[in-house]
């Protein structure tokens, strides 16, 4: 039966926290509303002198830390996409997508190679590595089967105002229970002292559009207040029978308000996304696999023969996931006394994703998939802050609660007259997931060129395993249904850093941080799709990273050399075989080593460019797979050697008008494989994984029709062509077993193409 649980009261118990007790809510330092230390990330428009002040503790700080600003989010995200296309502007990052760019789309990130979102093959120890957040509070999954984190679930960019990314675990005052890789805090837009509303539509390409709006109420009795939301379609660039659409709305809302010796906040978010994601393309032609079906006349399938982006109809192939989303959270800061504050955010979520899959290519004993995940989370985070002479002293910690159950059906009408209700296959698991930490932190300057940065965060996880799937068959049917036993887990972790950071000319500052971190191992090591008890992890997935360079900023100059060396230990690589029905856990190690550099030029007008660069290498000192030998420093799947980044562009302003070109060119080194008849990785060449992308952008805002309309402020315009020479390319890829083409498949490489040329013109206006 279904372990019981306190989380429903809880859940009302926010709520209900959230707008009768506001007293009791705080601030978390790692997303303070209105603080300018790096540690307290803040969306406050108030132009130069926070921006200025931001800066300095950016310039000062011990970690890798980059500001994505407004805009650079403009110049990057086209209308309708997805706000993580914007983390391009940070070195070391990259993501890859499989969708025509709008925010319904699934992407893939990765910052010094350790990954979160949408993975097409297995082989990669992080699938949750990055923590991502929603104005400073956590959206992972920590137990998460699929990824951890969607970027589907922020379909609408013109949300955000900025994005502030960490390499490295980081310090703890600001690190959470995913922050391996890095930390990404996604930060809204902030409610305005005077009212305002804007609006931006845009279409293009693939039949795509998108619709948002955002309305501010201006101060009212001291409280700011703001609403947006907003839409986005397209049909998709896939050829063929089926071109896989995708859509997308949102909604946030959040009020402010400030008070003698403090302020309080509340916000709301919900997203909703419906993806139609097409089938694999055989790289080359394989016998027997046709336009027709397996083993049926018609053409030969594959990149060279159908078309680069075909895709098969949906008799022979259909999957739809289904996602939402609601956040909800609250803060207040409040001074203590004059060197003494405390802050504290309070923060329920609710996520939904629906999977259904039909593959009826060639025969399957199980040909549909009918699977739901939800996830139930409730949080707070506390901090206090004592600002001395010299010292600038944290402490506090979080608590979080997750219940995470993973239901799944598996069918064939096509046997014993299957379905949802009389499946082949049933399983339901509960898995309970708890993390409390507490951490000291001091940020030690005993002259002001120097910064020593000790912390230590203690860590507890508990992670509870309940096998439900005999409760969850159906009446009247008999599924087959996997044993694994319950099981109960607990870790408790040391987590030290130690950061420096000092100025060694003005504007030129030398950093290095070295930092540990804990997180569990995904919901299969504690016996979800496991056909008996599992052996679980006696310890967490550990990281030991080490970051450090130079920060130089002068005049229109601005300039950040870092080199990284991260050591992944204990992780295990679940993979969910819906041919097998089961989850092979692999057990590896994994090292990342590479250098980073960003340099770019540019004030408010003028001339100005940048380039971003990376160079890295990641491999398995072991890798472990189920039931077989360890093989060693095999290079790790989907990564490229190389990444650069370059743009470069012209802004000028005549008849009260300011237009702007950019050119924009990425590119990635080819990457290896992961093959799913070894269950490992592969020396194996993605065909079309080396990519070299340029993109166009123009745009015009202007305050020529102000005095003609009442309330006018701004009208926009902009033009951009991603793709720009029409490179055709593929995003993700791997070495099939044969079960999505057929036995005729074994050993063939699949793969997911990146999206071809593509335009898009939008229209904007703030009144």
């Amino acid at each position: 039966m279904k372990h019981p649980t306190a989380l429903r009261c809880l859940s009302s118990a926010v709520l209900a926290s959230l707008w009768l007790v506001p007293a009791s809510i705080l601030a978390a330092t790692a997303a303070s509303d209105g603080g300018i230390d790096i540690g307290e990330v803040s969306s406050s428009t108030n132009a130069a002198g926070t921006a200025a002040a931001r800066a300095k503790a950016l310039r000062e700080s011990p970690e890798n830390q980059v500001q994505i600003t407004h805009q650079q989010i403009r110049d990057l995200v086209q209308p309708g996409g997805s706000i993580v296309t914007a983390l391009s502007a940070a070195p070391g990052v990259q993501v890859k997508g499989y969708g025509s760019g709008n925010g319904a789309s699934r992407y893939q990130i990765r910052i010094n190679g350790i990954q979160v979102g949408f993975a097409l093959a297995p082989g990669n120890p992080e699938k949750n590595g990055l923590s991502v957040l929603f104005d400073g509070v956590p959206m992972n999954n920590p137990l998460a089967q699929y990824d951890g984190w969607e970027s589907s679930e922020t379909p609408i960019s013109s949300i955000f105002a900025n994005i502030h990314v960490t390499q490295g675990p980081g310090n703890p005052d600001h690190r959470w229970y995913d922050s391996m890789g890095g930390t990404i805090n996604l930060i809204p837009v902030e409610p305005t002292a005077k009212a305002g509303a804007s609006l931006d539509l845009g279409g293009g390409s693939f039949a795509t559009y998108s619709a948002s709006t955002m309305l501010q109420t201006g101060s009212i009795n001291g409280w700011r207040s703001e609403l947006g939301g907003g839409y986005t379609r397209s049909a998709g660039f896939r050829t063929g029978p089926y071109h896989a659409p995708n859509q997308a709305e949102a909604f946030f809302a959040k009020t402010i308000k400030d008070f003698h010796g403090g302020h309080f906040s509340a916000g709301f978010f919900f997203s909703h996304t419906q993806e139609f994601r097409p089938l694999y393309i055989p790289a080359s032609p394989i016998p027997g696999v046709t336009t027709g079906g397996y083993g049926q006349p018609g053409e030969l399938l594959s990149q060279g023969t159908t078309g680069y982006y075909y895709t098969v109809p949906t008799s022979q192939y259909f999957k739809n996931d289904t996602a939402h989303m609601y956040l909800v959270y609250a803060r207040l800061m409040v001074h203590l006394a004059q060197r003494l504050s405390v802050d504290n955010t309070l923060y329920f979520r609710s996520g939904y994703r629906h999977h259904y899959r039909v593959n009826d290519y060639f025969p399957h004993t199980v040909n549909t998939e009918d699977f739901t995940g939800t996830t139930r989370t409730i949080g707070d985070r506390l901090a206090f802050h004592w600002n001395l002479p010299m010292n600038s002293v944290r402490f506090g910690g979080y608590y979080q609660h997750s219940r995470y159950e993973s239901l799944y059906y598996g069918y064939n009408p096509a046997v014993l007259a299957s379905s949802a209700s009389k499946p082949l296959f049933a399983a339901d698991y509960y898995d309970y997931w708890d993390g409390a930490t507490a951490f000291l932190q001091d940020d030690f300057h005993p002259i002001s060129a120097l910064h020593i940065t000790p912390g230590l965060q203690l860590i507890n996880y508990h992670v509870q395993f309940v096998n439900n799937s005999e409760a969850a068959i159906p009446p009247g049917s008999t599924p087959v249904t996997y044993k694994a036993g319950n099981n109960d887990n607990s870790y408790t972790k040391l987590a030290p850093s130690l950061g420096i950071n000092y100025r060694i000319l003005p504007g030129l500052h030398a950093f290095a941080i070295w930092a540990k971190n804990f997180q569990t191992a995904p919901a299969a090591a504690y016996g979800n799709y496991q056909q008996a008890t599992v052996e679980v992890p006696k310890s967490p997935t550990d990281i030991n990273s080490y970051i450090g360079g130079l920060k130089w900023h002068m005049g229109a100059w601005q300039a950040q050399l870092s080199g990284f060396h991260q050591h992944l230990g204990n992780a295990v690589i679940a993979t969910f075989l819906p041919s097998d029905l089961i989850s092979k856990l692999d057990r590896v190690s994994a090292i990342y080593n590479g250098v980073n550099l960003l340099l770019q030029y540019g004030k408010g007008l003028g001339f100005f460019a940048g380039t971003r660069d990376t160079i890295q290498h990641a491999y398995y000192p072991s890798y472990l797979p189920a039931g077989g030998s360890p093989v060693i420093d095999a290079r790790m799947p989907g990564t490229p050697t190389l990444i650069l980044g370059f743009d470069a562009g012209y802004r000028w302003y005549a008849a009260n008008t300011r237009f702007a070109v950019r050119l924009s060119d990425q590119y990635a080194s080819s990457v290896t494989t992961f093959n799913n008849n070894t269950n490992l990785p592969d020396p194996t060449r993605l065909p079309g994984s080396a990519y070299n992308i340029v993109n166009l952008g123009l745009s015009a805002d202007t305050l020529a029709f102000d005095s003609m309309i009442p309330g006018l402020k701004r009208v926009g315009v902009s033009l951009m062509i991603d793709n720009l020479l029409n490179r055709k390319y593929n995003s993700q890829g791997y070495i099939t077993s044969g079960g999505e083409y057929g036995p005729n498949s074994q050993g063939a490489i699949l793969v997911i193409p990146g999206a071809p040329r593509a335009v898009y013109a939008s229209f904007s206006a703030s009144f």
